[in-house]
């Protein structure tokens, strides 16, 4: 089972959230794995340890240019919607992270100059001397984490884990444009928010036409507001100066309105799940 979090803004805990849920979780035997995608690798977890080892490659197709054939014609580089291929001094560079793999560039070239490559892009990391289930995403620089990205880390991650195990995806923020994947392939996703105008929005175009179950967190502060706009089954999360603090120096946090709803959220997760 997935479960992913979506926070829809930075600072208000998503990342605390929900490692303090796998550490719970994991206390009470059930194993779960992590996987920090674009998200900050939680000081709970790190323990500043640097042995990590790639366990999934993800690789695209590139273009590659045979310089023996190319004739500098530049068509190309007009040709290429992506802006993709660079042209300076009498040199021909393809940006992986900008390139779709359409493979326009290929079919334009009259000189046969250009032929796929499979390209490694980054991967999926884990690390043995602090535990196998802890994973996290690598991207070369400047690779860009898309819906495609997205596809095949979840492909890997229903090979990687067995039906009956957990997995807890974190990424930040700022991704907005990839929320659509994560209510398509998560089993369960958790909306940790303190705006009801966001959530109004997602509950109308997303709960309806996916069998994803979401699951309302809103922070304590905001949690009234919701209440008065019909949401009462929102589950209020604490996140003060205290919690913060805690979670910086890599501490469970230990307050008792935190811990309640971290076992609210955690009795959601454990309904049988329909998709």
């Amino acid at each position: 089972m997935i479960v992913s979090i979506l926070g829809t803004r930075g600072g208000i805990g998503s990342t605390t959230l929900l490692s303090n849920l796998y550490q719970l979780m994991k206390e009470e035997g059930k194993n779960p794995h992590w996987l920090s995608l674009t998200a900050p690798f939680p000081p709970l977890f790190s323990q500043n340890n640097f042995n990590w080892e790639k366990i999934f490659s993800i690789k695209r197709n590139i273009p590659e240019f045979d310089r023996n054939k190319c004739n500098s014609c530049n068509e190309c580089v007009l040709l290429c919607v992506y802006n993709a291929i660079e042209h300076s001094h009498d040199e021909y560079k393809i940006h992986s992270h900008l390139c779709n793999s359409c493979g326009l560039c290929i079919s334009c070239c009259k000189q046969r100059a250009l032929d796929f490559t499979l390209t490694d892009l980054g991967g999926i990391y884990t690390n043995p001397t602090l535990n196998n289930s802890l994973l996290k995403l690598v991207l070369n620089a400047q690779e860009l984490i898309s819906e495609w990205h997205i596809s095949n880390i979840f492909n890997f991650l229903k090979k990687h884990i067995s039906k009956n195990e957990t997995c807890f995806i974190d990424i930040s923020s700022g991704y907005k444009e990839l929320w659509g994947e994560f209510f398509k392939l998560s089993d369960i996703v958790i909306l940790y928010t303190d705006d009801t105008i966001v959530w109004d929005i997602i509950y109308q175009s997303l709960s309806q036409q996916q069998s994803t179950k979401l699951i309302l967190t809103v922070t304590k502060s905001s949690y009234n507001e919701f209440i008065k706009s019909g949401y009462s089954y929102a589950i209020p999360v604490p996140y003060n100066k205290e919690i913060a603090i805690s979670s910086i120096q890599g501490e469970i946090v230990k307050d008792l309105f935190f811990y309640n709803s971290l076992q609210s959220i955690k009795s959601i997760i454990n309904e049988p799940v329909t998709k």
